[in-house]
């Protein structure tokens, strides 16, 4: 049984905590095409709003998958929420209000959480209530393991780009290569997707599985989406990835763990999808989005 099946209850209950996070950050952070602004960072203990204002206070809130808690602080004070099996959302999120409060920062958020199928608001949901410290830190290790690879893959592009980060709505670890084309989504009610989807471009990311996937696995998601065609892999692709039709995206599932997960077949991956997707999208003058960067390599690039 795969990452997500087994642990579901678990997942399902850290994405609902991000998303109380996440919708915190969408009220206090300076806004940005793609949405840009909400993702949260991943750190080396869990993921974080990272710094953000309100009135004259600077402040942060991270979820520490490490240490078992949520954190609020900002310059003089610093208040705790233990995370802990069986407390549920709508406690969380009353600690949160309350904590928030006794810091000076009111929080007033849109409660009903979004892009899941669960659609109760945080403070009515006593169904999710699941916390394993192993299930978190393994989650933790996959976020981190995402995030290493795609910054690697991305950072060298001389592009505007998204850099890697949890979204939330999702619950999965993305970073985005635009194009600087308009192409507005063709649906303007929907108000996620039309300022997510608004210009060529191409997503890379990674998310813990769902009822149908149930691995790891990291995926190439081309906009405008794919549509009529099956776009193909060859022998430049690793191993066991492949295209969906039905997601519109390339895929490359992690079925062999963590410990099996090879950093350079990942970027290998997305290298070569990303081609592809170039072709499908038809950019032009994407040469010198590759070219050498003129400096010495640093302790990562070796």
């Amino acid at each position: 049984m795969g990452l997500y099946k087994k642990n579901k209850d678990e997942i399902i209950t850290l994405q609902l905590l991000s998303q109380m996070l996440g919708k915190i950050k969408l009220e206090h952070a300076a806004q940005e095409p793609q949405w840009a602004h909400i993702i949260l960072d991943i750190t080396p203990r869990g993921f974080s709003t990272g710094l953000l204002k309100h009135n004259e206070m600077y402040f942060e809130i991270e979820v520490n998958l490490v240490n078992n808690k949520i954190i609020i602080e900002n310059s003089k004070e610093t208040k705790e929420i233990k995370l802990e099996n069986g407390k549920t959302i709508s406690e969380y999120y009353q600690e949160l209000l309350d904590s928030t409060n006794r810091l000076g920062l009111p929080i007033s958020i849109h409660t009903r959480p979004q892009e899941m199928e669960t659609t109760t608001p945080f403070e009515e949901d006593v169904e999710h209530h699941h916390y394993d410290e192993d299930v978190a830190t393994e989650i933790l290790t996959w976020f981190q393991f995402a995030w290493d690879v795609e910054q690697q893959f991305i950072a060298p592009f001389r592009q505007r780009k998204v850099y890697p980060g949890l979204f939330w709505g999702t619950f999965d670890v993305s970073c985005i290569v635009v194009y600087n084309e308009f192409e507005p989504f063709p649906d303007d009610s929907k108000v996620i997707e039309r300022a997510a989807f608004d210009e060529h471009m191409i997503e890379f990311g990674f998310w813990l599985g769902d009822d149908n996937y149930e691995h790891p696995t990291f995926f190439t998601l081309p906009y405008p989406f794919v549509e009529g065609v099956e776009l193909e892999t060859n022998d430049e692709f690793p191993e066991g990835s492949y295209y969906s039709p039905e997601m519109a995206e390339y895929l490359f599932e992690m079925k062999d763990g963590l410990d099996q997960a090879d950093q350079k077949e990942v970027i290998r991956f997305m290298e070569e999808s990303c081609k592809k997707s170039f072709e499908y999208l038809e950019w032009q003058n994407t040469h010198n989005y590759f070219a050498e960067l003129k400096m010495e390599k640093n302790k990562k690039a070796e």
